[in-house]
């Protein structure tokens, strides 16, 4: 593959990446989930979430699976952008499949 080709390459796959991030954005605060539950839902802290919605690191195939079963929205549908898939996001739905995520808390 000739350099040309593997620029565009890169430049596609952020394209992607910064359209999933800011419908990770969009979504979250559309089901009203902050930063530490959404990390609940990918098994990581606030933080690290923090950082790939900074696109300082990158999200994973299993993360952008969990988000999308999360948000109720198939992750591919994520990654094409914006759209009415945001109008369907229900934050009572949402919630409660956040708490069958989360291990009750010992007393």
């Amino acid at each position: 593959m000739d350099k040309t080709a593997k620029k565009k390459a890169r430049e596609a796959v952020t394209e992607l990446e910064l359209k999933f991030i800011e419908a990770v954005e969009h979504g979250r605060l559309r089901a009203e989930l902050t930063y530490d539950q959404l990390g609940i839902c990918i098994g990581m802290s606030q933080s690290q979430v923090s950082k790939r919605q900074d696109g300082l690191i990158r999200y994973t195939v299993r993360e952008m699976h969990y988000i999308g079963k999360l948000l109720g929205v198939d992750p591919l549908v994520m990654t094409a952008g914006l759209g009415t898939w945001l109008n369907d996001i229900n934050p009572a739905q949402v919630q409660h499949r956040l708490e069958a995520l989360t291990p009750p808390a010992i007393e």
